[in-house]
């Protein structure tokens, strides 16, 4: 920011990885000196103060769980994927054994809504989730699929196995959450065939018969 106390003066900072760059940050304000800045080397964020996120996942219902976060920024409608293309994908996954959860802010409850006729037996938790919600639903689900939001990076960081959906509207290398992750990336995501999204999940997901 224009006139700060701390400025962040490393050459090429806005070409790092976000984890890296804000450890950059912090060894520039001289609170983490030894931060590690080298690509890939930062650790990833410490959510198990939330009260279970970051622990365990495994912690099974008789039916496990998908979460799928269909919105994100209302002025960025370029990084959304269509409701429609997650409600083919909620279908499909639900033919398989998993119930199927919708995240989102109050402002979203349409796009579940979309999901539903697709879905009826999906659940809307749209307005309903805080930050920890969203963290401890990531720790305990089999899957999340969303575009790149906030909420996505949460689950991601509490454990959750991810397919992060990219449009050219910003850059994976420099964002994408990091672990068990695919990254889908394509110039426009309102032609993302849902069979490629269906795939990258099946990937991510026990075998049948083994969940």
């Amino acid at each position: 920011a224009f006139g700060c106390a701390l400025p962040h003066r490393t050459p090429g900072k806005d070409l790092m990885h976000t984890l890296e760059r804000q450890a950059d940050q912090l060894k520039s304000a001289g609170i983490w000196p030894d931060a590690p800045t080298t690509p890939f080397s930062a650790p990833p964020p410490d959510l198990s103060w939330i009260g279970g996120a970051g622990r365990d996942r495994r912690r099974r219902s008789d039916r496990p769980f998908i979460m799928l976060i269909p919105g994100g920024s209302a002025h960025r409608l370029d990084k959304r994927w269509p409701a429609e293309g997650y409600g083919r994908l909620a279908r499909r996954l639900h033919a398989r054994g998993y119930d199927i959860v919708v995240i989102g802010g109050p402002q979203e409850s349409a796009l579940a809504r979309e999901i539903q006729r697709s879905l009826p037996q999906a659940r809307d938790l749209t307005g309903r989730t805080d930050f920890a919600t969203v963290a401890l639903l990531g720790a305990e689900t089999a899957l999340v699929v969303g575009n790149d939001t906030g909420p996505l990076h949460l689950a991601s960081a509490a454990g959750a196995p991810t397919v992060a959906l990219f449009s050219r509207a910003s850059d994976p290398g420099l964002s994408a959450p990091r672990g068990h992750v695919i990254v889908i990336q394509t110039d426009d995501l309102a032609g993302l065939d849902p069979m490629t999204v269906e795939r990258a999940a099946n990937s991510l997901l026990p075998l049948e018969g083994s969940a």
